[in-house]
C-alpha cells in the first residue's frame, strides 16, 4: 500500500506541471492582456505607458519564458502578485518592514469558501444518504416515488434561478434573511452572540442553495448503489442467518453501496476550494469563486493561474483520497493495491 501511494504521489508532479503548462498557454491565447483593460478604462493611456506595464509584468517576453519564470516561483509556492487588487500577493501573505502583515488573495478567500462548501456538503450528505436508503428499501412505493419526484425537480432547477427566487422571496418580500455578504455593517459593534446570529443568518442562503441542488444527484447515487447491493447473494445470506433488517441494511449493504459515492466526494474536493462562481457572485461573497470570476474578467493572469494550479492539485489529491477510501471500504481493492 505504501509503495502504491508513493508511486501515485510521484506521478502527480509531472501531471500537475503538464496541466499548468496547458492552462498557461491557453490563457495567453485569449486576446488582450491587463494593459488592454487599463486602456479601456482610461482612453488617454498612451502606447508608451502600456509598453512599460508589459515590461513590468514580463508580458513583453515570449510565453515560454513567462511560464519558466512563473514555474520557478511556483515551486516555492510563490504565485506572484496580482496585477489588480493593489498588487496583493496571490497565495500567501507577506510582512513588510514595519511588521504589518498583508494577507494573500487566496489566503483571504479560501476560509470563506471552505466554510460555505463544507457546511453545504455536510447537509447534503446528512439528508441524501437516509433518503437514498429509504428510496431503495421502499422501491416503487409511495416513498420512493415521492423522493424520485423531488430528484427530478432538483435536477431541473438551475442554481442561479433558485438563488434569485429565494433572495426575492426570503430577503426582499419578507425580509427574513440578508441577501448579500457575510456580515452586516454593524457587525464589529455586536456582542459574541450577536455576531454568531448575524453570520448564521447570512450563511443560510449561500449554504442552502448548493445543498438543494446537490441533494438530488447524491440521493440518486445512494439509491442506485443500494438497489444493486440489496440483490446480492451475501445480503440474502445475512437475512437467512436471522440478522435484523436494520443491521442488514446499515451494516452490510450501506458500506458497499457507498463505494460510488466515495468517488463523487473525492472529486468534489476541488469544488470545495474553487467555490461556486455563480452563488458567490450573486450573494456578493468574497470567496474563491468570485475571486476567480473577477480575475478572469480583468485578465489578472497570476490570480487565474494560482487558482487553476491549486484546483488541479486538489483534483489529483481528490482522486488519490478516493482510491484510498475505496481500499478502506472494499477489502478486494485493498488486496489488489497491495499486490500492485
Amino acid at each position: 500500500m505504501l509503495k502504491y501511494l508513493i508511486k501515485r504521489i510521484l506521478w502527480m508532479v509531472p501531471i500537475l506541471i503538464g496541466i499548468s503548462l496547458i492552462s498557461f498557454f491557453i490563457m495567453h491565447l485569449a486576446p488582450g492582456d491587463i494593459t488592454s483593460n487599463e486602456a479601456a478604462f482610461n482612453p488617454e493611456t498612451s502606447e508608451e505607458s502600456r509598453q512599460k506595464l508589459r515590461e513590468l509584468y514580463n508580458l513583453d517576453k515570449p510565453v515560454i519564458v513567462q511560464y519558466g519564470l512563473w514555474l520557478k516561483r511556483m515551486v516555492k509556492l510563490d504565485f506572484g502578485h496580482s496585477f489588480k487588487s493593489h498588487q496583493k500577493p496571490v497565495f500567501l501573505g507577506t510582512t513588510d518592514k514595519d511588521g504589518n502583515y498583508t494577507k494573500g488573495l487566496i489566503e483571504q478567500a479560501l476560509p470563506i469558501t471552505l466554510m460555505i462548501n463544507l457546511l453545504g456538503l455536510a447537509i447534503t450528505l446528512l439528508l441524501a444518504i437516509p433518503l437514498g436508503v429509504l428510496s431503495a428499501r421502499k422501491y416503487q412505493q409511495w416513498q420512493d416515488k415521492s423522493i424520485t419526484l423531488f430528484n427530478f425537480i432538483g435536477f431541473s432547477i438551475p442554481g442561479f434561478w433558485l438563488s434569485l427566487l429565494l433572495m426575492y422571496w426570503l430577503g426582499v418580500v419578507n425580509d427574513w434573511l440578508p441577501i448579500s455578504g457575510l456580515h452586516n455593517l454593524n457587525y464589529e459593534h455586536l456582542d459574541t452572540w450577536g455576531k454568531i446570529k448575524d453570520t448564521a443568518s447570512h450563511l443560510v442562503l449561500p449554504v442552502l442553495i448548493p445543498s438543494i441542488t446537490g441533494l438530488a444527484s447524491i440521493t440518486l447515487f445512494v439509491k442506485n448503489g443500494m438497489l444493486d447491493v440489496l440483490h446480492q447473494d451475501y445480503i440474502t445470506t445475512a437475512r437467512a442467518k436471522g440478522l435484523t433488517e436494520h443491521k442488514v441494511v446499515y451494516t452490510h449493504a450501506l458500506r458497499n453501496a457507498l463505494l460510488p459515492l466515495i468517488t463523487i466526494i473525492g472529486l468534489s474536493i476541488p469544488g470545495l476550494i474553487g467555490g461556486s462562481v455563480i452563488s458567490e457572485t450573486i450573494f456578493a461573497i468574497d470567496g474563491m469563486g468570485k475571486l476567480f470570476f473577477d480575475a478572469v474578467t480583468s485578465r489578472d493572469f497570476p490570480v487565474v493561474m494560482g487558482i487553476l494550479t491549486i484546483g488541479s492539485a486538489l483534483t489529483l489529491l481528490g482522486n488519490l483520497i478516493a482510491d484510498i477510501a475505496y481500499a478502506w471500504a472494499d477489502p478486494r481493492v485493498r488486496r489488489g493495491v497491495a499486490r500492485g
